[in-house]
This record gives structure tokens, sequence and C-alpha cells, in this order.
């Protein structure tokens, strides 16, 4: 079952090839987004392996268990709360953007509302399922999407489109200090690791750190596809003009001897599928971290656990309807600049949460 973490860290950094991280990153790529993604690296790999170390001292528990054990409850269910809230705002944000590109690129004259109400009944069918349900999607959907997006890397890499010069000349600015918002930006990408907060219970966490390599190997090469390929298309000045840069590259690339032979399609098609997978797993997670606060053991409901959860994420839904039809373009990607930075500092308190109290079981 280990396998299944790898599933959920690479389900992170192949959805942010195309939001959020990319948007950031070619923004402020005059003031040391290089450097960020230089330091990302060992960042968020350190935090990957130090809270995936300190779960293994809670074999099949996540976090709502290991809270309960460990932190009294008038500071574990506010942070369980708090903690949810994060989670369900990653799925949230993601929902809202792909609903954006679908608008942008493939369905211009539907209402945004429609595709994104779809969006979210989509997310909401497939979060209410059961961790293991969850998992099993997660792994279904990464190993058709890593070989297609694999091959989409591979066919912009090697376009006659593609020009080094523009990431050499890019290369100049390596040594320019990054700002707080690149680097955020930047280790979003290796944050998929979280989700074993509530995958601990079926995961077997030790058994992660074995291949734990894979984790900064594959971060670094997808990073810096994320960042350099559309630049290298582009060029410095041209590619901070798009919102998603990665799909106007997409755009450019053809498959001569594809029953479909526009790449973007192919392209959007995989990248719809993660996020959903992306949106289900983060309301998954954040549904579950809930449940954790309310959860009475021994004692039932009016209504089955399965029609509470239906209720809570329709009402997260109808939230995501009214930010995504109360701003527009611009201001939504401030406001995820805004949540970038704080996530941030947020991850590195719950990886230091998790290894203190991890630590401190070892030594009673």
């Amino acid at each position: 079952m280990s396998r299944y973490f790898y599933y959920l860290v690479i389900m992170n950094m192949l959805l942010n090839i195309v939001i959020n991280v990319p948007m950031v990153l070619v923004q402020e790529r005059f003031n040391g987004a290089i450097m960020s993604i230089l330091i990302s690296i060992p960042v968020g790999t350190f935090l990957a392996y130090f809270f995936t170390k300190g779960m293994t001292r809670y074999k099949s528990k996540g976090l709502p268990e290991i809270f309960s054990e460990e932190l009294p409850k008038y500071i574990s269910k506010p942070y369980l709360f708090f903690l949810g809230m994060m989670w369900i705002l990653s799925g949230t944000f993601a929902v809202i953007s792909f609903s954006y590109i679908i608008k942008l690129y493939l369905m211009p004259e539907m209402d945004v509302r429609a595709i994104t109400g779809l969006l979210i009944a989509t997310v909401i069918f497939g979060a209410v399922r059961q961790t293991k349900s969850v998992l099993f999607l997660t792994e279904f959907i990464i190993i058709i999407a890593l070989p297609m997006v694999a091959f989409i890397l591979f066919k912009a890499v090697t376009s006659d489109f593609f020009y080094p010069n523009h990431v050499l000349r890019e290369l100049h600015f390596t040594w320019q200090w990054p700002n707080y918002s690149s680097i955020c930006a930047a280790t979003y990408l290796f944050t998929g690791y979280v989700n074993l907060g509530i995958a601990n219970r079926y995961i077997e966490s030790a058994k992660v750190l074995r291949f734990f390599w894979i984790v900064p190997v594959l971060g670094t090469l997808i990073i810096i596809s994320t960042f350099f390929i559309p630049i290298g298309f582009f060029g410095l000045e041209a590619v901070g003009d798009f919102v998603y840069p990665w799909l106007i590259t997409a755009d450019t690339l053809k498959m001569e001897f594809g029953f479909i032979e526009r790449v973007s399609f192919f392209f959007l098609l995989v990248f719809l599928l993660l996020s959903i997978l992306f949106g289900i797993v983060t309301w998954h997670i954040g549904l579950e971290l809930f449940k954790g606060i309310f959860a009475k053991k021994g004692k039932r409901g009016l209504l089955p656990q399965r029609a509470y959860s239906f209720m809570f994420l329709a009402a997260v839904g109808a939230g995501t309807l009214v930010l995504g039809e109360s701003v527009n373009q611009r201001e939504f990607f401030i406001i995820v600049s805004y949540w970038l930075n704080f996530r941030l500092p947020v991850e590195a308190l719950l990886v230091l949460t998790i290894l203190f109290l991890s630590l401190r079981r070892k030594n009673t």
C-alpha cells in the first residue's frame, strides 16, 4: 500500500504544471524564480521526509486519531478545523481554476457557472467515498496520466519551436534573490505528502521511506520542466502575457500521426482528470478532518453518515460557486497567491507538530 503515497505526491506535482505554480514563477522570472526553485527542492523534500517519518510512529492512524491521543480537545479540535479548511480551499481553487480553463479553451459559449457546477457535482460524488476507494481512483488516474504528461513534456522539449537560447537567457537571472511568494509557490509542488494525514490509515508509511528518493528526483524534473519549457517557447518577455502559459505551449504542439492532431485537446483532457482527482482527494481529506472534530463514539445521528457528508460538501460546493462568481480572474489569482503565501508556514507548523509528537511518543 506504500505506493499510494507516491501517487498522491505525483498527483499534486502533475496538476501544478498547469495551475498555481507556473503562474507565480513566470511572473517572478526576473526576480529570483530560479533561486526559489533551487530552495524549494531541499525545503519541500525535508518537509515531506520529516512528516512521513513522524507518521511512521502512528501506524494506521490519521491526524484526527493522533491529535485526539496527543493533544487536549481545546487545541486538537480547532486545529483540525483549521487544517480541514486549508485542504478544502486547495480543492476549491483547483476547481475554479479549471472551470476558467474549460470556459476559455473548450466551451467558450457555455456559462462558467454551469461548468463549475458540473465539476463540483463530480468532485462531491467522489469525495464522499471511503478513503480506500479514493486511493484506488488515484492509482488508476495517475497510471493513465503520468505517461501522457511525460509524452507531452517530451514533445515540448523536442519541438522545433522550443528555443534553448531563451532558457539560457533566463539562467542569467539565477542569482537574483527570490521573494517570499515565489518560494511558497515553488514548494507547493511538493506538498502532496500532507495527504498522508488521512491516508496513513491505509498506507504503511515506514515502507515509504525506502524509496523516498523518488520525491526529490521527480519533483526536480517536473518543476524545471514546468518553469523553463514555456520560456523556451515564448521568450522572457512574451511568456509573461499569458495567465496559463502551459496551455498556450500545448497549443503549439501537434501529433502528426495521432488520432487527435492538436496536443492541446489531449493536454486538457489529461489535466481535467487530474483536476477532478485533486478536488476529490482534497475535499475527501478535508471532510475526514471535519469528521474527526464531530465524531462521537457509540452514538449515531438522525441521518446516515454519508448524508451528513453530502450536506457538508454541498455547502462547500455552494461556497465554491459563490467565490467563482464573485471575483474575476485577476482577483482570483491574487487570492490564490495570498493563500500560497499562507500555506507554507501552516504546512511547516504541521510538520513540526507531527515530528514533535512522534519524538515525544518515542521517549515515553
